[in-house]
């Protein structure tokens, strides 16, 4: 038994038992997962649509891309599917809106790999789930965590909107940078994480290795960092071995390690030889448990602060704090989640 209330349905089991007609909004990567899941389950789908200027004359999965308001014409009442990703606020704003019209569920499906947050996942996991939820530090990480996985459970936008801090709150209660910090950051894009950083540290630093595997953006991330003292950058992987790994790129979320072209990949301990790292952030798109197993001297010996994303992977938002507390029981581990529909942007932050 859970420690805490859960939701009575699933999302997949509420869509089995709908008698409204099933809309898909988005016809993206996940998208297609949704679909896949549909067909396994036998949820059938009434139609597609997307956002305003998604739209044009294409077809989805055999259906017609439709604009919402001849849905909205059609049918008195129906469920819409929200199957893609977004922060920004006129977007979230805008599914608000459906939301006080119409059934919005959000069926939630990995960034990475194939495993669905169901009920079978929820009784076999239960007792991992017991014990991360009892390692987290404050009654407001518990609080996000007990939403994190009825959203994940239920699809419903509620338990997402209950969750939501802003990330200058995370900073300023539980990371509270210094201005001699030693900042490994990992999946570093285009220089975006490094610009935050900066904000919380008043520009001041010590040193910053910043690691994107990707290489165009790589290239990005050295220009728009090429001003900063004692910043050093690398095109390559952070890994659980040093060596070469296959790194497929597409493009944002969907690049990950596999599948690709060989880079250079480095452990977390080799990166921390010749400088001890103070805070770590870890985005790396389901590699984060390769990461902290590739860094287990480091953590065990100096308790970096650390963000860590927990999205990427269902199993991540029990392996990564029991994994982090293993290697350092004086870890206090914190949760938030930033807006974002669905619940991308959610991070263990630990001190």
């Amino acid at each position: 038994m859970l420690l805490f209330d859960i939701e009575n349905m699933s999302v997949w089991e509420a869509l089995q038992n709908t008698k409204e007609p099933i809309i898909m909004y988005g016809t993206g990567n996940g998208a297609d997962k949704v679909f896949e899941v549909f067909r396994e389950l036998g949820i059938e789908v009434a139609g597609v649509t997307a956002s305003n200027g998604f739209v044009r004359e294409r077809f989805f999965h055999g259906f017609r891309v439709t604009p919402i308001s001849e849905f909205l014409e059609k049918y008195e009442k129906f469920t819409i599917i929200i199957t893609f990703g977004s922060s920004r606020l006129e977007v979230i704003e805008n599914i608000k809106n459906l939301a006080e019209k119409q059934t919005v569920l959000v069926p939630c499906v990995p960034v990475i790999g194939n495993e669905i947050f169901d009920r079978k996942f929820l009784e076999e996991n239960e007792e991992k789930l017991n014990k991360a939820y009892s390692l987290l530090a404050d009654e407001k990480s518990k609080k996000v965590f007990e939403n994190y996985v009825n959203f994940q459970f239920s699809g419903k936008l509620k338990y997402l909107f209950n969750m939501e801090s802003e990330i200058s709150d995370a900073f300023n209660d539980y990371l509270k940078l210094n201005e001699s910090e030693n900042f490994i950051d990992i999946g570093a894009y285009r220089g975006d994480t490094v610009e935050q950083f900066l904000s919380f540290t008043n520009g001041k630093y010590s040193n910053i290795l910043a690691i994107e595997p990707d290489g165009k953006t790589y290239k990005k991330l050295v220009e728009n960092c090429k001003a900063l003292k004692n910043f050093k950058a690398l095109n390559g992987a952070v890994a659980c071995v040093d060596g070469v790994v296959e790194f497929s790129s597409a493009a944002g979320r969907q690049s990950s390690i596999g599948n690709g072209a060989e880079i250079q990949a480095f452990t977390l301990d080799k990166l921390s030889e010749k400088v001890t790292p103070t805070y770590i952030k870890i985005d790396a798109e389901g590699a984060e448990i390769d990461i902290i197993n590739g860094g287990r001297n480091v953590i065990a010996e100096h308790r970096p602060k650390i963000k860590i994303a927990t999205y990427h992977k269902n199993r991540d938002i029990f392996e990564i704090p029991i994994l982090l507390s293993e290697l350092n029981e004086n870890y206090k581990i914190y949760m938030c989640h930033h807006p974002y529909i669905p619940a991308w942007d959610t991070d263990f932050y630990c001190v």
